[in-house]
């Protein structure tokens, strides 16, 4: 008999990193949900946005950055880890999304959107300059030490990005 061929490790790591992303990020409809009154239909101005949002953000653009990054063994496996895990885990987060009706109105689009919607669409430059920290400052560009630095630059900018979505928003 033969036996089915594993996937790559970059696959198994990227996808391990999206489930976690996912279900890390769903702590942000959950804050939604328990910081508003029933007819939920912005988010708050200010510091309180910025702390719903931020589950997501660290989620999806920080997590599954660095952990891919941090267990390649080449520095294709880590980008190609990296693409992985954010398509899964944003994909799945704007699903649960969609499906728990979590619709915020976003004021300078003048439309209404699901959350996850909005996060994965803050937590998408976070992840660029996540991805650009672990490749550019590493010398390797994988391992322990791209990993550290994807993780230290996507939080920095993460922080940065969700203080200026919450008073934008």
């Amino acid at each position: 008999m033969n036996k089915r061929p594993a996937p790559p490790p970059w696959l198994r790591r990227g996808l391990e990193a999206g489930m976690v992303g996912c279900l890390l990020a769903i702590g942000t409809l959950v804050a939604f949900q328990l910081s508003r009154p029933a007819p939920r239909l912005y988010l708050p101005n200010g510091l309180d946005s910025a702390l719903i949002l931020l589950p997501a953000v660290v989620a999806l653009g920080v997590l599954v950055v660095s952990y891919p990054t941090f267990l390649a063994a080449t520095r294709e496996d880590a980008i190609l880890g990296v693409v992985a895990a954010f398509l899964v885990a944003a994909d799945a987060f704007m699903l649960v999304s969609f499906l728990a009706h979590d619709n915020v109105l976003i004021h300078p689009l003048a439309r209404s959107l699901p959350l996850g919607v909005l996060a994965a669409a803050v937590s998408v430059p976070v992840a660029l300059a996540g991805l650009l920290c672990g490749q550019v400052r590493a010398p390797l560009g994988f391992g322990r030490s791209a990993g550290l630095r994807s993780a230290l630059g996507g939080a920095a900018l993460g922080l940065v990005a969700v203080v200026v979505v919450a008073y934008w928003v």
